[in-house]
């Protein structure tokens, strides 16, 4: 496939962005970006509306006429140039499936439904084990009561390794078909059967043609192998499928794409997916923070970690997200007192009114907090759900921000404190920002022309934020302890060099300019005590080369894990300090 222009339309909880691209001077590229409010709310609400602003907006930006007269998309390009090839649309604006998983034990069959679940748009709102980690049982009744009264979208029945014991698994079948049954026909949930294979034709004729049902491969087909992909894709098409019937205006918006509605999360993790091709033995790591969802897609040896945090964000799911973590822990990332009357009153503002932005200091500073514990939370859950990813869950590189958290910030500094602060990195890692949102329209061409996606991502359509150099300490660090130092070479494109120490101490940040013209290369490291930069304790290579970026090189020496002071007063000044070190204190907005 050779595509001259694409529009993407990624409609979320909060804003619905429109992304062109086209192909100019024989590469592929993106173009422009525009964005209008999803106009959920309301009489009448429409995502249609919401996408046809956006790209009103987008035609005016670009000089590209994008609608007919009548508001329609224009497809194909004609030969004016007016319109596209190709409309790709992402969707993450929906409600989260309700979901009940059933399986035999918590440590095999249930823990791939967990994952599965977990990478898709789905909230888990009953689990039933054959075998409970305490060596209870539920009864056959207690199963049926409970799938009842969750009332659920999907039920996902799996367990048993292919040709292993079936009565078990039947057990689970049969109480779920008969709770499908006892719902009237048009609220029946959709049931996926991925266990045993030997139970596939009786679990056909247990539905019958009353109950709709699919099949999938097994899971856990044997024992050491997981096999979770075809269940997110059920989830993810059940998702596009619920959100066409509770979303006025989808279903003609649909009419317009090429192919079906992709998920905005499977989009990120396409992206996530080829980010990590090019350090393999890193990995890569996309986070989304928007309105209503929290993403993390973490890629990494070819294997897909993602987490959906549904009920988070910093918009419609931010009032959940203050209830789960309360205020003393959004409290902690504030540099100054700010009392709970105060804090619960920009969580209502944001609930209510999601395209408010922070006016003040204040509230930007309690805004990023709860972008921190929104990222902690969903990080929390992806290390539970991926233990085996241990150690290394700290070594991404690189690690690219999205969502509207992250969009237009207006201090880069803060942005860049927030994600470090709550993820954490260890070792040489770079942060990319990506301010307009074009992950997920970026993710959709990946699934649709890859060739065309590799040219949009060659020509690293994003921001670099920082590099960022961050040891692991084994043990506490006084203050301003040196911990290592290094010399910063800088070779101009005019020829010149230049050179200067770096002193990297403990509880501080050192923000290092780099130029972005140029080759810059970090060398002769001295330990002064045991640090790990991600290559063993008291190791470095010889010269390690770094890009220039907006921020330049952020020296991290507070240490893994961060600690922040018990004493709420030393804890602000801590976050005052670190504030200032980014150079994101003090002023207006």
């Amino acid at each position: 496939m050779t595509l001259k222009s694409l529009v993407t339309i990624d409609v979320g909880s909060v804003q619905t962005r429109a992304m062109l691209f086209a192909r100019v001077e024989d590469r592929f590229r993106f173009v422009a970006a525009a964005s209008a409010p999803t106009s959920l709310r309301g009489p009448d609400p429409d995502v249609l509306l919401g996408a046809i602003r956006a790209l009103e907006h987008l035609s005016a930006i670009s000089g590209r006429p994008l609608l007919d007269p009548q508001g329609i998309l224009i497809a194909p390009e004609l030969s004016t140039g007016a319109g596209v090839d190709v409309c790709l649309i992402t969707l993450s604006a929906a409600p989260p499936l309700r979901v009940v998983l059933g399986g035999i034990a918590p440590e095999w069959s249930l823990a791939s439904l967990h994952r599965a679940a977990a990478g898709s748009y789905a909230r888990v709102l009953e689990t039933l084990s054959v075998i409970s980690p305490d060596g209870s049982r539920r009864t056959e009744e207690e199963w049926l009561y409970a799938l009842v009264a969750a009332e659920p979208h999907v039920v996902v029945i799996a367990g048993g390794v292919d040709g292993g014991g079936t009565r078990p698994v039947e057990a689970l079948l049969e109480a779920a078909v008969l709770a499908a049954q006892l719902r009237p026909e048009e609220e029946r949930p959709l049931l996926l059967f991925a266990g045993n294979a030997l139970l596939r034709e009786e679990a056909v004729a247990m539905a019958g043609r009353q109950i709709p049902l699919r099949v999938l491969e097994n899971v856990r087909p044997r024992p050491g192998v997981e096999r979770i992909g075809p269940v997110v894709e059920e989830l993810d098409r059940r998702y596009v499928e619920q959100a066409a019937m509770r979303l006025p205006g989808l279903s003609a918006l649909q009419g317009w794409a090429r192919g079906e509605i992709l998920p905005t999360a499977r989009a990120l993790s396409h992206v996530a997916r080829y980010l990590s091709l090019e350090t393999p033995e890193r990995g890569a790591l996309v986070v989304d923070v928007g309105g209503r969802h929290v993403v993390l897609a973490a890629a990494y040896g070819g294997m897909l970690a993602q987490v959906v945090q549904p009920d988070s964000g910093i918009g419609p799911g931010i009032l959940s997200l203050y209830q789960r973590r309360g205020y003393e822990r959004m409290a902690r990332w504030l540099p100054q007192e700010i009392p709970p009357e105060a804090l619960e009153t920009l969580v209502w503002t944001k609930a209510l009114h999601p395209l408010s932005v922070p006016q003040t200091p204040e509230e930007m500073w309690i805004e990023l907090a709860f972008v921190r514990e929104a990222l902690s939370e969903a990080w929390e859950r992806l290390h539970v759900l991926w233990p085996e990813l241990g150690r290394t869950i700290r070594f991404f590189e690189p690690i690219l921000l999205s969502g509207g958290a992250f969009a237009a910030h207006t201090r880069p500094g803060a942005l860049a404190l927030a994600a470090l602060d709550a993820l954490q990195p260890i070792g040489l890692t770079t942060l990319l920002w990506d301010p307009v949102g074009l992950l997920p329209g970026l993710g959709a061409l990946a699934a649709l022309d890859p060739g065309s996606a590799v040219e949009a991502i060659t020509g690293r359509p994003w921001i670099l934020l920082a590099t960022v150099l961050a040891p692991a300490l084994e043990s506490p660090v006084a203050p301003d302890e040196l911990l290592f130092t290094f010399e910063v070479h800088h070779r101009g494109p005019d020829g010149s060099e230049s050179v200067y120490e770096i002193e990297a101490r403990g509880g501080r940040l050192e923000v290092v300019p780099i130029p972005e013209a140029g080759e810059t290369e970090l060398r002769r490291f001295r330990m002064r005590r045991p640090v790990d930069l991600g290559w063993g304790p008291r190791r470095a290579p010889r010269r390690i080369r770094i890009p220039g970026g907006m921020l330049g090189l952020i020296v991290d020496g507070r240490g893994r894990p961060l600690r922040l002071a018990e004493d709420p007063e030393t804890r602000r000044e801590q976050n005052q300090r670190w504030l200032w070190d980014v150079g994101a204190l003090g002023g207006a907005l």
